[in-house]
């Protein structure tokens, strides 16, 4: 009965942790939708009149800090759920793989910003 019990509790440990790879997933492709929102905004719409262009600019440049925002909270995020299971210690992930795919974004995203600030 206890073996039971322990197999259910690191079944349940590893639906939290697949949850959560989840949730990140679903966090950074809304970040790389807002930047790209804000990127559409500054630079592949025209504006005729000045007032529009600056409106247009600070919602542009609102949507790709935000999306920079997201990247860094969801990464806390995820290794704040992944340090309370127990299960993850065990779990074999690479951390360079999870830098390879966070920074890059994260270099993006403050290039955008670098790039599109008047």
């Amino acid at each position: 009965m206890i073996d039971q019990e322990k197999t259910s509790y690191v079944l349940a440990e590893e639906r939290t942790l697949l949850a959560a790879e989840r949730t990140f997933s679903a966090w950074i492709r809304t970040a790389l939708t807002a930047m790209a929102g804000g990127i559409a905004i500054l630079r592949l719409i025209s504006f005729k009149t000045e007032f529009h262009k600056m409106i247009a600019h600070v919602i542009g440049e609102t949507l790709i800090l935000w999306g920079c925002i997201l990247i860094i909270f969801s990464v806390i995020d995820y290794k704040k759920t992944r340090n309370k299971l127990s299960i993850a210690k065990n779990y074999k992930s690479s951390p360079v793989g999870f830098f390879m795919i966070v920074m890059p974004l994260l270099l993006v995203a403050i290039l955008l910003v670098w790039v599109t600030l008047p």
